[in-house]
């Protein structure tokens, strides 16, 4: 039973064990779509194993020792340190330790593209205010960015401030800026130089965020009219605003 399982950010998959394995073994991954196999050799003091896992392809890849026995960890195969270190850099594809209920140790190979990991959200005092970081985008050039935000249905399109250093990035909106339109649902990207990224919760290992996870309304006066203005997450855990017109009757 291996008691360390985990891709890390250099795309090497570190295998270790409490005691030495038998002689002779290697390390064997197997990937189901295609049959493609890779191999590795155990370290001289056969407790450990280190395999380049960059280039693989997408899907499902076995996890063996030797020609047909799975690898059996206790490691989750994960850290939240460790996901969000791995997304600190450019990659257009990642591969990730999956544990099975069994203890099978599989990986998980997924193509991706940059995005904005929300961390943090501050819906107050007519602004909403979002920090975070890019993953699989890599540290971009301190100072100004734009936060965005695209109505998905009249064309309309607000912008707000953020701030860049490395991959953290600080972004504020204003409220007051989506009730000019008509209510929408507005989705939410920022531009870093030449990458746009869609804000998004995917590193915190906790799919399914919508009616699990809600930010409080702010109520704003506009043209005659009063608007709700709340933060929620869609269904594929992006991060989206939604302003909808308020009721003569609904209270302050």
């Amino acid at each position: 039973m291996a008691d360390h399982c985990r891709v890390g950010a250099d795309d090497t998959l570190q295998i270790r064990w409490p005691r030495p394995v038998a002689e002779g073994e290697r390390i064997v991954l197997r990937h189901g779509p295609s049959g493609e196999v890779r191999t590795g050799p155990l370290s001289a003091d056969r407790r450990s194993a280190a395999l380049p896992v960059a280039g693989l392809a997408p899907g499902a890849w076995e996890v063996l020792l030797g020609a047909d026995r799975p690898l059996l960890t206790d490691d989750p195969g994960f850290s939240f340190d460790g996901l969000r270190e791995y997304a600190g850099r450019a990659r257009d594809r990642a591969v990730r330790v999956v544990r099975l209920p069994d203890g099978r140790a599989t990986l998980d190979v997924r193509e991706v593209s940059p995005h904005a990991e929300v961390e943090e959200v501050h819906p107050l005092d007519g602004e909403i205010r979002i920090t975070g970081r890019l993953a699989y985008a890599g540290p971009r050039p301190g100072g100004a960015a734009l936060l965005v935000a695209v109505a998905r249905e009249g064309g309309g399109e607000e912008r707000g401030g953020a701030r860049l250093d490395g991959t953290g990035f600080d972004a504020c909106l204003d409220v007051h800026a989506l009730t000019r339109w008509e209510p929408s649902l507005w989705d939410l990207w920022l531009d870093a130089g030449d990458v746009r990224a869609r804000l998004a919760t995917f590193l915190d290992d906790a799919p399914g965020k919508r009616g699990t996870l809600s930010y409080p309304r702010q109520v704003v006066a506009s043209g005659g009219r009063r608007m709700s203005v709340r933060p929620y997450y869609t269904l594929k855990d992006g991060l989206a605003v939604a302003c909808h017109l308020l009721p003569e009757d609904d209270a302050p």
